[in-house]
């Protein structure tokens, strides 16, 4: 079976139908002539797409097959009526695959029986055209902008949201725990490792204890930080590298396990972390309190973070790590989120990649 590597994006479906001269070329050599070229006295004859019904004449009686005349000139002349259908067919294809070309990274090695890559990402999405993928991502999409004020990438949203739930689906989970999850965060034993990128990585194996499926997924442009949707009555949380920044991942994990606990059987795309507080709807404000009070003690931090800026004092990550004692990795987060001196505050920032 081709890899990905080995096949063609779009495959053209001309290769699949023989023009007359690869017809012929294939009679000459079934029936044992070795050189069909010379034989019939044509260059590049498999390229040929009409041959003269002269030459036609030549090999038939040469092969003592008269009918191989009409047999031939109908299969011309089907080929060139069928051609332009085929081209345009062709030419909507690579339409079709650079609309959906996003999804080539996030197939892995599970959908590697079509064709081409066009057909493997059709059978990634589940769905036999174009005009279903449209049709579910815009869907998705609505509801997006629903929740978001942000713009969104229908196809690249539906395409992360789709890995998601294949992933989630691969897993075997146990029933939802809520109590057990509430026990684990309020527990604090995830808080010695806040600065440890493969700590952050192991959760989904953490979480999966809890019955709560956790995806880490490498983002995609105009898409989601976050999002929360439940299946069979478990929580499947996705959490996106947006800004490749691990404060920022804490926070999202956080803010989509406040809607876990406070929403339930509530579907979530996050498309912007911490707006405005006038441009939040109560259940961001509440899945918002949830991440400030487990990660920051509450929201004294981020308010003293912008005072500080209005009033033009120096602030340092370190000296409000520890007047508000949380990590300076947070302490970061806000004075970044409030554009102090941002260029100077990536000493206690951590990058994080997730694989797609």
């Amino acid at each position: 079976m081709a890899t990905l590597k080995e096949k063609d994006k779009v495959l053209n479906p001309l290769r699949l139908r023989n023009n007359v001269g690869e017809e012929l070329a294939d009679i000459l050599e079934a029936h044992d002539i070795k050189n069909p070229e010379e034989y019939i006295g044509i260059k590049n004859l498999r390229h040929r797409e009409i041959l003269p019904e002269k030459k036609l004449n030549i090999v038939a009686n040469k092969l003592n097959i008269p009918e191989l005349v009409e047999y031939l000139t109908s299969f011309q002349k089907e080929y060139l009526e069928e051609k332009p259908r085929y081209e345009e067919s062709y030419k909507q294809a690579k339409e079709t695959y650079q609309k959906l070309k996003n999804a080539v990274d996030y197939l892995r090695n599970d959908f590697t029986g079509g064709c081409d890559i066009l057909e493997d990402i059709l059978d990634f999405f589940d769905a036999e055209t174009e005009d279903e993928i449209l049709n579910a991502s815009e869907q998705q999409a609505a509801l997006f902008r629903k929740q978001n004020r942000t713009e969104v990438n229908s196809i690249n949203l539906y395409v992360l949201l789709r890995r998601g739930e294949l992933d989630f689906k691969a897993m075997t989970l146990p029933d939802y725990n809520e109590k057990n999850l509430l026990d684990w965060i309020s527990s604090k034993e995830w808080s010695s490792h806040i600065e440890d990128v493969e700590y952050f990585k192991s959760l989904p194996s953490i979480l999966a204890s809890f019955g709560v499926g956790l995806v880490l997924i490498r983002s995609l442009p105009k898409t989601v930080y976050g999002a929360v949707r439940w299946f069979d009555n478990k929580p499947l949380i996705q959490v996106s590298d947006h800004g490749k920044d691990l404060a920022t991942c804490w926070f999202t994990l956080f803010h989509e396990l406040g809607h876990v606990i406070k929403h339930k059987n509530v579907e979530i795309y996050e498309g912007n972390i911490n707006d405005k507080k006038e441009e939040q709807n109560k259940q961001e404000k509440e899945a918002n309190k949830f991440a400030n009070q487990y990660l920051f003690n509450g929201d004294d931090l981020r308010k003293a973070v912008f005072d500080r800026k209005y009033l033009e004092k120096d602030i340092s990550a370190d000296e409000l790590a520890k007047e508000f004692s949380v990590s300076p990795i947070f302490t970061t987060y806000w004075l970044i989120k409030a554009q102090y001196k941002p260029k100077q505050q990536q000493k206690h920032r951590f990058h994080i990649e997730f694989s797609c």
